[in-house]
């Protein structure tokens, strides 16, 4: 599995139910983005492409959730800014009306998928229950292929931060 760097000391230990509920909200905001993308953006191949990670990203959530029903029915708590930091980059609300905005918009998706990755690989360690452990690890691989298939279309797009300067 790619690894961006090593997250594990930056994570406090966590309860599974707390690990489950942060990733929740984290898909549920990555779902409504790439949903927001797939129906503004004015070329077809890129709203396709935000369409289907959107999707990918509802069946994230839908997991989560089944496992959180399933172990920790009656688990409830607030999420901290500082919890919710550990999934999502940027502003729950996005704006796209013009090329810089998708630039933007686009660092943060990729900024995103990089530290959920990260935090699923890294609290993968943390859970009890191994299909929850394999559950983490799974959406671990997935948050850095999102990621590359992200960057690949910034790349094409010409959406990366300029460093010749």
């Amino acid at each position: 599995m790619a690894k961006f760097a090593d997250t594990k000391s930056q994570l406090p230990e966590m309860t599974e139910d707390r690990i489950l509920s942060i990733g929740i909200y984290g898909e549920t905001v990555a779902a409504y983005r790439y949903t927001v993308l797939s129906e503004i953006l004015p070329n077809e191949e890129d709203r396709a492409i935000f369409a289907a990670i959107a999707e990918e990203e509802i069946g994230h959530k839908q997991r989560l959730q089944e496992l959180f029903n399933r172990y920790y029915p009656g688990s409830a708590f607030y999420l901290s800014d500082e919890d919710k930091a550990l999934v999502v980059t940027g502003p729950r609300l996005i704006d796209v009306r013009n090329e810089p905005d998708y630039r933007k918009v686009m660092q943060m998706a990729l900024e995103t998928e990089r530290r959920v990755a990260q935090f699923y690989q890294s609290v993968s360690t943390q859970a009890r229950h191994d299909e929850v452990r394999n559950t983490f690890n799974d959406l671990a691989i997935e948050g850095f292929q999102h990621h590359g298939r992200l960057l690949k279309l910034a790349r094409e797009r010409n959406l990366l931060p300029d460093r010749s300067g």
